[in-house]
């Protein structure tokens, strides 16, 4: 097999598998479509609720 035919062959193989690559994809559906959100049973827990914040208190200070 020469140079060209090789050369043609990995192209018509490549080509096949971005071909194959995207008809799945298109089957699949897009990835950036919104995500529900996950159902909860109990009250909401937000970031900051049921915790005391004290200024001056970093992580600069932990360590002794």
């Amino acid at each position: 097999m020469n140079t060209g035919a090789k050369i043609a062959a990995f192209a018509a193989v490549l080509a096949a598998t971005f071909g194959a690559a995207y008809g799945v994809g298109a089957a699949v559906g897009p990835f950036d479509a919104p995500a529900k959100a996950p159902a909860v049973d109990g009250p909401a827990v937000h970031e900051g609720e049921g915790r005391t914040v004290h200024e001056g208190e970093g992580h600069a200070g932990h360590g002794g």
